[in-house]
């Protein structure tokens, strides 16, 4: 049966033979004795049985019927069974003991070698070496695991099948050179149905693999049905893009994401002609189950506006989701609005691939698609990567959505090719209108995060071409001699433009990503070319045309700085998908203004400032009197029983209270209850987030509730007081809300040992949040100086003129004139200073920030009634927020206004609120002003 020497050794073969021989002696034996009982010797005592017919083995029977012997007419004799007496043998003790002796020889010959049983290797240098082997003799090994019982293993599986179906015995990925055990990749080698089946087989014993690249391949509805009834409780990665799989592979995957056993994470689909209807199926199956699906790609499906309901429920609601490719579709306007709206409330996604459709064509009038694709740019904060090439967009939607991601800091990748406009090396979108609409073909594609390219593309993606981030430096006199400002940059991959690089205290430098490989540049410093000593630099020896104050030159360099980078780069970590590089995208260039005023000779100090009279600053003295008021009116005295701990945590909460004061000043603005600063439950919950004091283990959210109310609840002799709102907390509250919280997180889990080690706990958990709040660093940085002294001063006369037209809402009769917060509103929109970057809630923000601190929130109303000084602050503070555009010709855009001085700010709110908030007489005074007081230059002495 076995001939080949690799399996026994003569004495297993001798063996063997011995136990085959009894065997057919035995059987030959018994069948003659029931063919024909006259011809066999019986001894005297035998006895016989008749079997019953229903009681007779058809195998038996078949054996019988071949051995029978023929007549003339060449039929065979039967004869009948029932006549056929069969012995009842009495078996032979010593027969059974030598075949079990022989049979145990056979199995322990130490020569047999059971290839099935051998641990040969998938992957490595002789994996296909071996397998090649396995196929010369895989009959043999079959008839050895027929006898010893032995499962097939990967091997034998897929060679049996190929023989099977009579096709070639192929690898087909599972047994490779190199690779991972873990992954099959078998993309673009277009096997077909026929090597699907036999994959299948492969796959029924080799559970390892988990990732699955089978792209390009021809596998239609069976072969996907046959691979995927094998993978889905195991796959991760299921990559079928360039397929056919139809309705049956649909059904076959909408099945395995509905399993509990289900652990797909990246679900590729792309060109399987799967239409509306088959994608609609599977993306209700992901809606119905407990999926865990990262990345979906159903590009290139001709899908229509039809998918675009079930689509946008399943970007709403799939929380997992990070990547989304519906490239290459028939989506339009109507069906993309309902796309862009989805992707507004999204909070995961990090990649969307929504090119080469139509969202520019606009069935109907009333159709918003383009409003909400700017909607969706100018509020996203978590997609990195997006693509809207070609989809048919106007001019005019080009210079809508350009401006929309202008004001976009989170894409780091932004395609738009085959559109009007060119994404610039910030991330800007450059449109001219002079240029036609580029029509370039299908451009590389996006995929995920990585780096894709290693050649400069026209429209720049800093993620696809691995841009990174470089700091160019000039050290005076070792960079070079002379004065270095202004100091510009010019990059070769931005045609040599101009880019000014600022000056700051400490050095001359700044931070810009610039492309892989090499990069070349030049300085100008004083109208002269030249290149930095301290940095790398090559010969050149040619003319160079660089655009210098909006002129063109050409120069002659006899070296050109250059800097090197790697080829490939991954701006974000492949982990939490932060990114490793600190230049946000579209941040515009610094500005150089020339200096046009020169320093006057007087030396300006704060108390000849319009401050100095009426401004009172907060010493220690009056922080001490706000402490003790706030401790006296708390419940900490009731939650701490113990009188020295209770002194150890008020001298504690004492060295913080500046800190507490200033945080809750800032979020007891973000919602007051009417004029009253408070902290509603949903703040303080924003507060919990930001200083992580909710980690669902130590402190619950449920858990921050209950402390909240019982906050509210503890100060029952303040009820019925409207400047103690039931439902939220005012500052003595909040001091005492840490407290209580504190008891909660660390003394109950028992991280602390008791309620000092506590407070102490949480105050270091908050204090590195809190120590952002200061309302008097802005005063001291931005505020309090020369410059917005002297625009207070001028415009004086028209803040006292608008200050009492509006102080009258709520100034009772002989009382002291006031402003109240109702009012600032009301000036704001008489000025129609809100929109999308200044709310109403930066309104309240300026105003209590703007309001000196009191010692006393529940018995008085100072905390709520502005006055002219406190006033002023408010206006500054609402300029600063604003940066509306200046009186002068330069126009600059709006984050370029965001990082002017504060007077420049100052002076044209100023100009703007004279034309809108104040009388004909004030108008004509300061709302004509065309040029700004800044801009004089003294005369010489």
């Amino acid at each position: 049966m076995i001939e080949d020497g690799n399996y026994h050794s003569e004495q297993g073969i001798k063996y063997y033979h011995q136990l085959e021989r009894r065997r057919s002696s035995a059987q030959f034996q018994d069948s003659s004795t029931m063919m024909n009982p006259s011809t066999t010797n019986l001894s005297r005592n035998a006895s016989y049985s008749m079997p019953h017919e229903s009681q007779l083995n058809p195998q038996v029977l078949a054996k019988i019927a071949a051995m029978m012997p023929y007549n003339s007419d060449n039929k065979k004799k039967f004869f009948r069974v029932d006549h056929v007496l069969k012995p009842k043998k009495k078996p032979d003790p010593l027969e059974e003991e030598q075949e079990n002796e022989i049979r145990k020889n056979l199995q322990l010959s130490p020569e047999i070698v059971k290839e099935d049983l051998q641990n040969k290797p998938l992957v490595g240098p002789q994996s296909v070496q071996l397998y090649y082997q396995h196929y010369k003799k895989v009959n043999k090994v079959r008839q050895q695991n027929e006898f010893f019982k032995i499962s097939d293993s990967v091997q034998t599986a897929m060679l049996r099948q190929a023989e099977q179906i009579d096709v070639l015995p192929c690898k087909i990925g599972v047994i490779k050179a190199k690779g991972s055990e873990q992954s099959l990749q078998i993309s673009h080698q277009k096997y077909g149905d026929r090597y699907a089946s036999m994959l299948s087989e492969g796959l029924k014993v080799n559970p390892n693999i988990k990732d699955f690249y089978m792209a390009n391949n021809r596998i239609q509805s069976s072969g996907a049905t046959q691979i995927l009834n094998q993978i889905g409780k195991v796959a991760k990665v299921l990559d079928l893009q360039q397929n056919n799989i139809g309705k049956f592979g649909t059904d076959s995957i909408c099945q395995q994401i509905q399993s509990r056993e289900n652990k797909l994470e990246v679900l590729n689909l792309e060109d399987n002609k799967l239409g509306d209807r088959n994608v609609t199926r599977i993306l209700k199956a992901l809606l119905n189950s407990n999926n865990k699906l990262k990345s979906l790609n159903i590009s290139k499906n001709y899908l229509t506006n039809d998918i675009a309901e079930i689509l946008k429920e399943s970007i709403i609601q799939l929380d997992n989701m990070e990547q989304l490719y519906i490239h290459w579709n028939q989506i339009k306007g109507l069906g993309g609005q309902k796309i862009f709206e989805a992707l507004i409330e999204n909070k995961t996604l990090l990649v969307f691939d929504g090119g080469w459709n139509s969202f520019g064509i606009q069935e109907r009038k009333d159709i918003q698609c383009i409003q909400k694709i700017c909607d969706f740019l100018i509020t996203n904060k978590t997609v990195l990567h997006f693509d809207l090439s070609s989809n048919q967009f106007s001019l005019n939607d080009c210079k809508l959505i350009a401006n929309a991601l202008k004001q976009n800091r989170t894409i780091y990748g932004f395609h738009f090719v085959n559109n009007w406009g060119v994404v610039d090396a910030r991330g800007f979108l450059q449109i001219q209108e002079n240029e036609l609409q580029r029509v370039l073909g299908e451009t590389p594609r996006i995929k995920g995060l990585q780096q894709t390219t290693t050649i400069r593309q026209e429209n720049v993606c800093w993620i696809c071409e691995g841009w990174q981030e470089q700091k160019f430096t000039w050290k005076p006199d070792i960079s070079g001699e002379g004065e270095a400002d202004p100091l510009f940059i010019h990059l070769d991959f931005e045609a040599y433009k101009q880019v000014y690089i600022p000056k700051t205290q400490d050095q001359i430098s700044l931070t810009l990503m610039i492309p892989t490989n090499t990069t070349q540049y030049i300085y100008t410093m004083i109208d002269t070319q030249v290149i930095a000593n301290d940095q790398p630099y090559v010969p050149y020896g040619h003319q160079l045309k660089i655009n210098y104050n909006s002129n063109y030159l050409t120069v002659l360099m006899e070296n050109v700085n250059q800097v090197k980078k790697d080829k490939h780069f991954l701006i974000f970590d492949q982990v939490e998908f932060k990114p490793l590089v600190s230049v946000l995208p579209r941040t515009p260039d610094p500005v150089y203004i020339p200096p046009k005023l020169k320093k006057q000779k007087r030396i300006w100090t704060f108390p000849i400032s319009i401050w100095a009279k009426d401004f009172k600053f907060e010493n220690e003295d009056l922080l001490k009197r706000c402490f003790e008021k706030d401790f006296s009116c708390s419940k900490i005295s009731k939650i701490v029983k113990n009188p020295d701990e209770l002194l150890e945590i008020k001298s504690v909460l004492w060295a913080h209270y500046r800190l507490i004061k200033e945080t809750y000043k800032q979020y007891s603005s973000n919602s007051p209850t009417g004029d009253i600063w408070s902290i509603s439950s949903n703040v303080i919950t924003e507060f919990a987030q930001q200083t992580e004091l909710i980690d669902g283990k130590t402190l619950k959210l449920s858990d921050l509730d209950l402390k909240f109310i019982a906050t509210c609840a503890a100060s029952i002799e303040y009820k019925g007081n409207f400047r103690n709102p039931e439902r939220a907390l005012c500052r003595f509250q909040f001091m005492e809300f840490l407290v209580r919280v504190s008891e909660d997180k660390y003394l109950k889990t028992k991280v602390a040992t008791n309620m000092l080690e506590a407070t102490k706990m949480i105050l270091e958990q908050c204090k590195t949040y809190m120590s952002t709040f200061d309302a008097q660093k802005w005063r001291d940085e931005r505020y309090f100086n020369e410059q917005c002294d002297d625009c207070l001063k001028l415009f004086k006369p028209l803040l006292n003129h608008i200050y009492n037209k509006f102080s009258v809402r709520k100034v009772k009769p002989g009382q002291k004139k006031f402003m109240c917060l109702d009012e600032i509103h009301e000036i704001c929109s008489q000025a129609s200073l809100y929109d999308e970057r200044f709310v109403e809630r930066d309104a309240d923000i300026a105003f209590n920030l703007s309001m000196m601190l009191q010692v006393d929130e529940l018995e008085s109303d100072r905390i709520f009634q502005m006055t002219f000084i406190e006033f002023l602050e408010a206006i500054g503070r609402i300029a600063d927020k604003v940066s509306m555009p200046g009186i002068d010709a330069v126009d600059l855009t709006w984050d370029q206004r965001a990082a002017q001085p504060l007077h420049l700010k100052l002076e044209k709110l100023l100009i703007h609120l004279a034309n809108t908030c104040a009388s004909e007489e004030f108008k004509l005074q300061y709302g004509n002003i065309n040029k700004s007081m800044f801009a004089v230059v003294e005369e010489d002495d």
